[in-house]
């Protein structure tokens, strides 16, 4: 028997999301990511985010904390650092320990801060982990922390373009394995990027997560001009019909948990087309390194610099509304891979969420939304 108010939530959400996007209104803002650092140690293939000039300047932590103050945060659920890499900021620790303290007043219903690492420093990564977890626990806030890998063993170097970096990687992963024993709020995964150069290894990169106990990102490259900035890059990072073969085998096998990700993207790979439901600038939004903020962060339709006016103006204003009613029909929504944002929009939009629910059942849905984090949004 599934969970009564569950059910009445989705039906709920499903309806309500059909108005929001008919009027371009948002909803509240569940999930936000920052874009703390453009910085970072690796020179990836698939991204740019290294190429942008050293001098450029990241917004100080003053900036970061009157953003987290908002008001429009008031629902906030999960909160996303990501860079460039976030363990470079020397200031890392203190936003986490202002998130802390700001918690009760300002918003509340925070369950969880997610922050993707390289892995590359060891040493810093461990620090600031350790100071800051029981922290979090206290406040009733999981760590999740996603590293970047995509291979095991020395392609890794290569993709990542640094050598070692498997090796730092490695040391990372299990020194934070030790700390997860004495902190359960610890939650620890990887998130792979699939590019033509390790699209014949995901099963080895599954195995190596699952013999870890990490939970798996694990998505095509995205093109564009935004958030990766590689454009530049798409003869590079083309599937080709052998890799493409490859995906499928990957998605269709065992090896991959996310359920829904996994049939949109086979039914990608067969139409050219992605479909699937989105709630980007409805509940959630992505403000990069120099203040400006996106309703997505793949699409380059910027809504606004904080440093100007407030998140709830730009998130209501022109811009706002206009890209809300067409979120779904864009260009860029048609070959989007993006995982995480089907993450937030499963149960934002209800109806799909509850026909997954339906489908599989209660137990296997279970597993499925602890695997996905859904519950926190429901």
């Amino acid at each position: 028997m599934y969970r009564i108010p569950i059910v009445r939530k989705l039906i709920y959400n499903g309806c309500r999301y059909r108005l929001l996007k008919y009027s371009g209104r948002p909803g509240p803002l569940e999930s936000i990511s920052l874009e703390i650092t453009h910085h970072c140690i690796c020179r990836c293939e698939m991204c740019n985010i290294w190429q942008i000039p050293q001098q450029v300047p990241d917004l100080p932590l003053s900036d970061w904390t009157k953003l987290l103050s908002s008001p429009a945060l008031h629902d906030l659920c999960e909160l996303d650092i990501t860079g460039g890499e976030p363990f470079l900021r020397k200031d890392l620790a203190d936003l986490l320990k202002w998130i802390c303290r700001s918690k009760s007043d300002r918003f509340p219903k925070l369950k969880t801060v997610a922050i993707t690492t390289n892995g590359i420093l060891t040493d810093r990564v461990i620090e600031v982990t350790t100071e800051i977890a029981g922290l979090l626990a206290a406040q009733d806030i999981d760590l999740v922390l996603a590293c970047g890998l995509d291979a095991v063993g020395e392609l890794h170097d290569q993709i990542r373009n640094l050598k070692g970096a498997w090796q730092r990687l490695s040391a990372t992963i299990a020194a934070l394995q030790k700390l997860r024993e004495t902190h359960p709020n610890l939650i620890l995964g990887i998130k792979t990027t699939v590019i033509p150069m390790n699209v014949h290894l995901l099963h080895d990169i599954a195995s190596f997560a699952r013999e870890e106990m990490l939970f798996t990102i694990i998505s095509p490259c995205i093109i564009t001009a935004n958030r990766f900035g590689n454009t530049n890059r798409i003869a590079d990072l083309t599937f080709d019909d052998d890799a493409q073969q490859a995906l499928r085998e990957f998605y269709q096998s065992q090896d991959f948990a996310w359920t829904g990700h996994r049939e949109a993207v086979l039914k990608y790979l067969e139409s050219g087309k992605m479909e699937k439901p989105c709630s980007a600038g409805f509940n959630t939004v992505f403000v990069r390194h120099t203040g400006e903020v996106y309703p997505c962060p793949v699409i380059p339709i910027a809504l606004g610099n904080m440093k100007q006016e407030s998140l709830t103006r730009l998130l209501r204003n022109r811009s706002a509304c206009q890209f809300r009613r067409k979120v779904g029909s864009l260009k860029e929504c048609r070959t989007c891979t993006e995982p995480g944002l089907e993450r937030l929009a499963w149960p934002f939009e209800g109806f799909t969420c509850l026909r997954y629910l339906y489908r599989l059942g209660r137990e296997d849905f279970d597993t499925l939304a602890g695997h996905m984090g859904l519950y926190k949004y429901l």
